[in-house]
């Protein structure tokens, strides 16, 4: 009688926990994510989303799409404001690393947004710079960066929220 009493409780308690998401109850908010829309087509860069410094840039987001092996590279300067928005400068870089056709076969191909990039425009809005995690938006109008490939993407729609290193 007690293992009917007990299985059922469990049960109870799982249905009740799965019921929890339906609702719109919130969920933790230390997920990483980092999405963004590539001449209008959603994709996600989820696999990999990482937070970095280098010696040019405060901060540095890398976000790795594995299925189309694209990679989507945001770097600035952020110092120690709570919350911040940045036009295209010699402080910011919005790069997207994809591939397209060349001569039939797949090439790698960069498109980046920065100050010395003719056509090129982009912004980055910090929405959240809290103790664990950086969270916001951006936009930016990428140019090819090659002689053989000067097309433009447009990303729109940028969302990101990746944890700092403790």
């Amino acid at each position: 009688m007690k293992k009917r009493i007990i299985v059922i409780l469990l049960a109870i308690v799982i249905v009740g926990c799965n019921n929890n998401k339906k609702k719109g109850i919130l969920q933790p908010t230390n997920k990483v994510f980092l999405t963004a829309k590539i001449d209008g087509v959603m994709y996600s860069f989820n696999d990999k989303v990482s937070l970095n410094k280098t010696s040019e840039f405060s901060q540095i987001i890398n976000g790795y799409n594995s299925k189309d092996k694209t990679r989507i590279t945001l770097g600035f300067n952020l110092e120690n404001q709570l919350t911040k928005s940045f036009e295209l400068s010699n402080n910011i870089i919005l790069v997207y690393h994809g591939n397209i056709d060349f001569k039939g076969k797949k090439v790698y191909h960069i498109w980046q947004a920065k100050k010395s990039e003719m056509g090129s425009s982009g912004k980055i809005t910090i929405t959240k710079n809290s103790d664990t995690y950086l969270e916001g938006t951006f936009s930016f109008k990428g140019v090819g960066n090659s002689k053989l490939h000067t097309s433009v993407k447009n990303i729109t729609e940028g969302k990101f929220r990746v944890l700092k290193k403790q």
